[in-house]
């Protein structure tokens, strides 16, 4: 497909969601950067538009419209994708665009990458690392990764400090 693309140097690739997912991080970039006007539009094709739009622009895809669409929406999601635009349901773009402005703020005021301070904030806010992971499509172990050099550049602590631990009711001193 990519050699198809290339050939024909199509500057834009309508393709099913499901198609986008099997694909790899190598073959996505290769697929949306083969050319400076290459756009990806994915049709969502379960869950929420919201939840499938926001994935879909995380891995790079310029627009997402709905499974079911008319003749009419998808002309205008083409035609907006052609022009360089984000074609996906506002709220989806609104957060990600409050998530960036909030991510180069905190990498401003103390050195964090955008990346590290997301991991903060969802941290702070109460999430374990496999939701983290699950919420950022990174894996687990870049996860950690990140935690480690937000410890260092933060200079907190490796672990929680450890607290005396008290001795069971039953190990009493004789004395």
């Amino acid at each position: 497909m990519f050699v198809l693309c290339r050939r024909l140097n199509v500057s834009l690739v309508v393709a099913r969601q499901a198609f986008i997912e099997q694909l790899t991080s190598a073959e996505l970039i290769q697929l949306t950067n083969h050319g400076k006007s290459s756009h990806v539009l994915a049709i969502a094709e379960s869950g929420s538009l919201e939840t499938s739009a926001a994935k879909m622009l995380r891995l790079g895809c310029r627009g997402v419209v709905p499974n079911r669409f008319s003749p009419k929406l998808l002309r205008r999601a083409v035609l907006a994708v052609l022009k360089g635009e984000l074609w996906a349901p506002g709220a989806v773009v609104s957060e990600l665009l409050t998530n960036l402005l909030r991510a180069a703020s905190l990498k401003t005021d103390n050195g964090l990458t955008p990346q590290e301070a997301r991991i903060l904030e969802l941290t702070m806010q109460g999430y374990k690392n496999a939701a983290i992971a699950e919420t950022l499509f990174i894996s687990l172990e870049t996860v950690r990764w990140h935690k480690r050099r937000l410890n260092r550049k933060l200079r907190g602590p490796n672990r929680q400090p450890q607290t005396k631990a008290t001795p069971p009711p039953w190990h009493m001193a004789t004395g």
